[in-house]
């Protein structure tokens, strides 16, 4: 059973499986919950989540050592694309808070050339739609997503973001580590 859901509203329903939940999957939320409430959102997946269950999390990453133009791109975004969003951090970050909420990382798949292949085909069909996208929201927007679609293709591609995909089980859970790692690598 699938159920879609705000994680910070899952303790308002009364259908949470008794144990919590076999699997938990974020896919690029954390940038919405924010780094204020990051732990409280981890907090609040480790305990809708069974003891035996795994959880997985996509979020937009950056490097740790930053360059000029990744200074530039983050004022440019903060402004003009994703105001108030705050919580696209290196991986170091993000597996910290992990594991003080409790989980143990088991796998890090880095997507961020994967992604860049998605975000140029958004561009192309950006540029197909161009007097559609004028007509309907102005030139200034049209031009706006096409600097910010053209940009994640480069910061993509080059490593200044990326998008992370992390693979955790809860601290402690022997046999669940050792079933995930298993499927993880097959071989083992």
């Amino acid at each position: 059973k699938i159920l879609l859901q705000d994680a910070m509203k899952m303790h308002l329903r009364d259908d949470i499986p008794k144990g919590g939940f076999d699997k938990i999957t974020a896919l690029e939320m954390a940038e919405h919950v924010g780094i204020r409430r990051y732990d409280e959102f981890l907090s609040s997946v480790h305990n809708l989540l069974s003891d035996d269950g795994v959880f997985y999390i996509q979020v937009a990453g950056l490097r740790r050592g930053w360059r000029y133009e990744d200074f530039v791109w983050g004022l440019f975004m903060g402004e003009h694309i994703f105001p108030g969003a705050d919580a696209s951090t290196p991986l170091g970050w993000v597996t910290t808070h992990l594991e003080r909420n409790g989980f143990e990382v088991q796998r890090v798949n880095n997507l961020g050339s994967h992604y860049s292949k998605t975000l140029s085909q958004w561009l192309e069909e950006w540029h197909l739609a161009k007097d559609d996208m004028i007509k309907k929201y102005g030139i200034n927007a049209y031009r706006r997503w096409e600097v910010f679609l053209a940009w994640s293709v480069r910061i993509a591609r080059q490593g200044s973001s990326t998008v992370f995909m992390i693979t955790c089980t809860k601290h402690g859970q022997e046999e669940r580590r050792i079933k995930t790692q298993r499927q993880l690598v097959p071989t083992f």
